[in-house]
């Protein structure tokens, strides 16, 4: 059961039961799809995958190559914007500098490079978060899609990618939330 989880993520109560897997794709076609079209980077490729979503939901059959394919560049962008980048500059600048200071460089030259060692650090920090987190969930929701299978989607922690999702912006919880209460109650 995938639902609970995601509830709980969203503060949000839900009926017990599995609802019928329609909702996984009214939800992301009409909340989660347009979501992360305002929010994000690349919305070319939230919309593919949003556009894939509405054709799943009308009852069209796509294939697992076609949802991988429109998964890996928007979950891609979704981890890289949800990544806590300016958290984690923080943190490794001042133990580089830190570290500098330790070993004899000036307050300046220690500053500096306390920043040259977070920006490298920090750059390759999210680009392998976000390739990593991209090519495994690409391909264990574009199963679950394909299939249509509960089993498959819980498979894919979908609590972990609605958390990705909130991190977007301040109201996106709450849009999520209003967004999945409705496309329960279709």
């Amino acid at each position: 059961m995938w639902l609970p989880a995601v509830a709980e993520v969203l503060g949000i109560s839900v009926p017990a039961g599995e609802p019928p897997f329609s909702v996984v794709h009214d939800w992301h076609a009409t909340t989660i799809g347009p979501l992360l079209i305002e929010t994000l980077p690349d919305a070319g490729a939230h919309e593919a995958v949003r556009a894939l979503h509405a054709r799943a939901l009308a009852g069209e059959q796509i294939t697992e190559d076609v949802w991988r394919d429109a998964l890996e560049p928007a979950l891609r962008d979704l981890y890289r914007n949800a990544y806590p980048t300016k958290e984690v500059f923080a943190k490794a600048s001042e133990a580089a500098g830190a570290f500098a200071l330790a070993r004899g460089y000036s307050e300046v030259d220690a500053r500096n490079y306390g920043e040259s060692y977070a920006e490298m650090n920090t750059e390759a920090n999210v680009r392998v978060h976000a390739d990593a987190n991209a090519l495994a969930n690409a391909a264990a929701c574009a199963r679950a899609f394909a299939q249509a299978s509960h089993e498959e989607y819980a498979a894919t922690y979908p609590f972990a990618y609605v958390r990705a999702c909130v991190l977007v912006s301040e109201d996106a919880r709450a849009r999520l939330g209003a967004g999945l209460t409705r496309s329960l109650s279709l």
